[in-house]
């Protein structure tokens, strides 16, 4: 496993130990809907992360295999895009449809979809802290 396979791992690993930290929080004090609302949020935080960096690394992978970079470069990232956008629009409609079908709590929505943001800074103040401290 590479490094950026690792960062990765460990990106979504501190992510979902988040939202549970934050699901077991908001249980406690503002009850199930609240929850329910920090699991939704994180799920789909989550899962579009996975799909976000699989697609770059996919990318990333057909422009060093192919000789001609340059000229196949402007259809790569035509499709990135292309397939962000759909990306963006399923996590929409999932997000309206469970809105339409639960009572979904805002706060502990936008606190779950907040996971893999505070994770990423988590993860890059540990690196950070690592380099500087010269620990291996």
């Amino acid at each position: 496993m590479n490094e950026n396979e690792q960062l990765v791992r460990r990106i979504l690993i501190v992510a979902l130990s988040l939202a549970l930290l934050m699901a077991g929080a908001g249980w406690f004090f503002a009850g199930n809907i609240f929850t329910l609302s920090v699991l939704v949020g994180a799920a789909l935080a989550c899962g579009s992360f996975f799909l976000l960096q699989r697609d770059i690394r996919q990318m990333m992978d057909r422009l060093a295999a192919e000789s001609n970079a340059v000229a196949l470069s402007g259809m790569e990232k035509a499709r990135f895009l292309v397939k962000s956008l759909g990306r963006f629009i399923v996590l929409a409609l999932l997000l309206f449809a469970v809105a339409a079908r639960m009572t979904i709590e805002p706060l502990g929505l936008v606190l779950g979809l907040a996971t893999i943001m505070l994770s990423v800074v988590i993860v890059g103040l540990a690196g950070k802290r690592k380099k500087l401290s010269g620990i291996p």
